[in-house]
């Protein structure tokens, strides 16, 4: 018969190995969280977002309210936690239409200050590009552009094709709209594409161009905007209402620059 001495004992020894296993694996920094637990993060994958109900009161006039979201978690972050790394990309800007990371050291976006180091870089294919777009005057050339460029351009992008030094921490706008960055839409200001429509003058055409996105916890994404007016119109004007941005993104939760996923 085993003492009570001797159970205790045991006991003791086998709390004591179970104390030391949980530090050993607390204590390894060199794992990537894969999402699972309750932290509330994404498993790996292909998520789509449609409507997501921004500044729906915003007009061509003035910066519209901005909305924060964490790629990591799949949803809104309130605003009152700007100042953290609980978000990854912030929509911002006229419409919601500029897009910028959760950067700390990035002077004048909304993070600014803040602990998070998220960047991102709009990937442009001139030559696909040239299917739709004038890569000379950069302006869509052709309207409705056909919505399977959305998926091929999407599905296009295997991994990450640009080191973290090349990624940037400004934002990901309006293509060429008061600079000479290559962007995710394009802004029709005077309407110009149109010139005989009074409709579709202020109005924001998305682009099939992918965004990668390395988040404030260090994993890759890929971003791509397909609407920012609600029921994702494929040729807006300006009785849509703007404010209820539809996108889709992948995220990889491995730590690897893969992003060729289903």
């Amino acid at each position: 018969m085993i003492s009570q001495s001797s159970w205790r004992t045991a006991i003791a020894m086998l709390l004591f190995a179970c104390s030391m296993a949980a530090c050993s694996k607390s204590d390894n920094n060199d794992t990537v969280d894969p999402g699972d637990g309750d932290t509330g993060s994404v498993k790996t994958g292909v998520y789509q977002v449609v409507n997501l109900v921004a500044d729906t009161s915003a007009t061509s006039g003035g910066n519209a309210e901005s909305l924060y979201y964490s790629l990591e978690e799949n949803k809104v972050i309130p605003a009152s936690l700007k100042q953290t790394n609980k978000w990854d990309i912030v929509f911002y800007g006229i419409y919601n239409s500029s897009i910028y990371p959760n950067n700390g050291a990035a002077a004048g976006s909304p993070g600014y200050g803040g602990p998070g180091n998220a960047k991102l870089y709009v990937i442009t294919d001139r030559k696909f590009d040239a299917q739709y777009y004038d890569t000379i005057n950069f302006k869509p050339k052709i309207l409705p552009i056909a919505r399977d460029l959305w998926t091929t351009a999407f599905k296009s992008v295997k991994t990450v094709p640009v080191t973290d030094e090349q990624m940037v921490m400004r934002d990901a706008g309006l293509d060429h709209f008061q600079n000479n960055f290559d962007g995710w839409g394009y802004y029709d200001f005077y309407g110009s594409l149109f010139p005989d429509n009074p409709k579709k003058a202020h109005v924001v055409y998305a682009m099939p161009r992918v965004i990668v996105v390395k988040t404030t916890k260090g994993h890759y994404a890929k971003v791509i905007i397909e609407n920012i007016y609600k029921d994702n119109p494929l040729d807006p004007n300006r009785d849509n209402k703007p404010g209820y941005v539809t996108f889709r993104y992948a995220i990889q939760m491995d730590g690897s620059k893969n992003l060729d996923i289903q």
